[in-house]
């Protein structure tokens, strides 16, 4: 092997592994911002249970400030999922709940975070 295949094998691992460091830096970023995003989500959906319950307790009408939580919960949920998709982010033991997007126990029949039925 002379000096030319050294400089070459050298600068292909190099360039290699910067493209590695870069794609863990961005899924580290998107993983981030679903992250918030989840958080944001969480906050929406008790909101809306707020708004529900004030409803059915205290016979006040919230139809359209509900429309336009779901209307937020809707849009922030497929903005999740492209995510998702981009970085494949999947856990690796369970599985995601379809509604909330959060990783539950595999044989968990319902989510114990939104209640939906599995």
């Amino acid at each position: 092997m002379d000096i030319k295949d050294i400089k070459k094998a050298v600068t292909d691992t190099a360039a290699t592994a910067g493209k590695k460091a870069s794609d863990v830096v961005n899924k580290t970023k998107i993983k981030f911002a679903l992250a918030n995003m989840q958080t944001d989500l969480d906050e929406l959906y008790e909101r809306l249970g707020k708004l529900y319950y004030d409803a059915v307790s205290k016979g006040v009408d919230n139809g359209t400030k509900e429309s336009a939580l779901i209307t937020k919960i809707d849009s922030l949920k497929a903005d999740m999922e492209i995510l998702k998709a981009e970085v494949g982010v999947f856990p690796r033991a369970g599985k995601v709940c379809p509604e909330c997007g959060k990783s539950i126990p595999k044989n968990a029949e319902f989510c114990p975070y939104c209640g939906k039925d599995i």
